[in-house]
């Protein structure tokens, strides 16, 4: 054993896990050292600096219009000073698909075989092209399934590996916070029928929205019934395309249909025309403050 493993074990550096480990949390990849977390959505390329400890830090955007390396190119020196050693956690939040299917398979070790080898675990449904992820219903079988453009992906890890970016973790921001969004909604609605027993919850309209791109889906009780998705569909001066994605799905769930809301930071200009266009509904804000890159540093 060498003096560094005999530190490591001292101040319990070698328990935790390697900064490339991407299943293991960002936060306790990098307690030590600051990080950087990008976004890439259809109109902008968004960034938060990580501070040790896991404080938010220096923030900016920049328009996505133009060649990707060139832009890369251009911000990689600002990137690098935000991130000791250059790590970073992407997010697409672009060229991506988000669907509501039925009996795929749960094996045991199929959510990382979708990742892998999506054609093991999808069969025939599988494109060539695409990366999954998917987010299974526990309580009845039909799950959420992410589609992402795998070209797009090796091009953006292509033009970052260049600049001397390295990447922790690839992720789908607006996927990540649809399926914490679902997960908050079912521990609340497990609390309510301990408290409840008698009396249904009824249907829920769950919106996710970050940075022009939205999820939406009804549940009612524990089934996933309807869901609908589009990226870069919106703009903080256009938010017309929001009411079309969402009121068909209110409608269809009737009157009583309560809706959540988690948004990204950007996000109050949506819960603003929710409130204003559904008078009749309940609504609930779930967003955490930042709420994008408060999920991506603490998952």
């Amino acid at each position: 054993m060498t003096l560094k493993d005999i530190t490591d074990v001292l101040t319990f550096a070698s328990f935790r896990p390697e900064p490339d480990d991407p299943s293991a949390p960002w936060s306790k990849r990098f307690p030590k050292q600051r990080s950087l977390l990008l976004n890439f959505s259809r109109d902008t390329i968004t960034w938060q600096g990580v501070e040790k400890g896991g404080q938010l830090g220096e923030s900016g955007s920049i328009p996505a219009a133009g060649d990707l390396k060139e832009i890369v190119t251009e911000m990689a020196e600002e990137w690098l000073s935000l991130a000791d050693d250059g790590w970073c956690g992407v997010s697409i939040n672009h060229r991506f698909v988000i669907s509501l299917d039925a009996n795929l398979t749960r094996k045991k070790g199929t959510e990382e075989l979708i990742r892998t080898n999506p054609k093991a675990a999808l069969g025939a449904q599988a494109e060539r092209g695409k990366r999954y992820a998917v987010k299974h219903n526990p309580e009845s079988n039909t799950s959420v399934l992410l589609a992402v453009d795998e070209e797009y992906v090796k091009q953006i890890e292509t033009v970052l590996d260049g600049s001397g970016l390295k990447i922790g973790r690839i992720s789908c921001g607006i996927f990540a916070m649809f399926c914490d969004a679902v997960d908050q909604m079912a521990e609340a609605r497990e609390q309510y029928m301990k408290s409840s027993p008698n009396s249904p919850l009824g249907k829920i309209v769950i919106v996710a929205n970050c940075e022009g791109s939205i999820c939406v889906m009804t549940t009612d009780e524990e089934r996933w019934v309807e869901l609908r998705s589009r990226s870069g569909l919106y703009t903080e001066d256009d938010l017309e395309p929001v009411m079309k994605i969402i009121r068909p799905l209110v409608d269809n769930a009737g009157s009583g249909a309560q809706l959540v809301l988690a948004s990204d930071s950007g996000g109050g200009a949506v819960k603003e025309l929710l409130i204003s266009s559904l008078p009749n509904t309940k609504i609930s804000d779930i967003s955490m403050p930042e709420g994008l890159w408060t999920l991506l540093k603490e998952k």
